[in-house]
């Protein structure tokens, strides 16, 4: 739901050992609006589509940030010969089922009635058009139909044997005034990131051309505002690799 802004302190830097293509989605920062349900073969199509009508050939080495991380994902599958190399940077979580996400909470305690009242808030609560902000709204219901699902959709797709870079921010960052009152949010966010970890090495064992999970403390979500170098480095080797 953010714009091209948010990817201002990496772009110039990898350019200079990269060609570099960036884009705006549909009712997102300066593109048009398309009343039209984000999914997967719709997106990916639209990128595929842009990178045809612009020249701009593979093979892609693919970067994407939270939602992002789920479509290029799904790119991957759909074009598994035209990718080689992914790089999420601290991802919505593809790979999550809602049992793991209570499971957590299990972890913690939580009273399984307290659980299934936050699991419906989290999932199942309807949610009006927003028609004024389209995308971003229409970009959170897409992501709340995978997770009803467990991912089915982006579980059946082909993952491309090329590395792999994970990156985890590991900053908690929710104020004291808006934490939850139900659980120790902060616990919660930190065995999450275990877990998500964990699914995640195994992704990255899958691939003979392996990869790397880079966890970093003092980075938030938006690890390539908070840790620009990093992911430049990173994305520098991947690209001599």
């Amino acid at each position: 739901g953010v714009d091209l802004g948010n990817w201002d302190k990496i772009i110039d830097e990898i350019s200079t050992f990269a060609p570099v293509f960036t884009y705006d989605r549909a009712g997102i920062g300066k593109s048009d609006i398309k009343f039209s349900m984000p999914t997967t073969s719709l997106v990916n199509k639209n990128l595929h589509d842009i990178l045809e009508k612009l020249k701009i050939k593979p093979p892609y080495i693919l970067v994407g940030h939270s939602l992002g991380g789920v479509y290029i994902r799904s790119f991957a599958g759909y074009y598994p010969n035209e990718v080689v190399g992914l790089v999420f940077i601290d991802p919505a979580d593809f790979t999550e089922t809602k049992q793991d996400w209570n499971q957590i909470f299990r972890q913690m305690g939580v009273p399984e009635k307290k659980i299934d009242e936050m699991l419906y808030e989290r999932l199942y609560k309807p949610s009006p058009v927003d028609s004024l902000h389209f995308g971003p709204w229409s970009e959170r219901q897409t992501l709340t139909q995978w997770r009803k699902t467990d991912f089915a959709e982006i579980k059946t797709l082909p993952l491309p044997d090329v590395p792999i870079l994970f990156f985890v921010g590991g900053k908690f960052e929710v104020p004291p005034q808006n934490r939850s009152k139900d659980f120790d949010q902060e616990a919660f966010f930190h065995l999450k990131n275990n877990s998500n970890m964990d699914r995640w090495k195994k992704l990255i064992y899958s691939s003979s051309k392996g990869g790397s999970l880079i966890y970093l403390t003092n980075a938030g979500h938006y690890i390539h505002r908070d840790e620009p170098k990093s992911i430049i480095q990173n994305i520098k080797l991947l690209v001599e690799q």
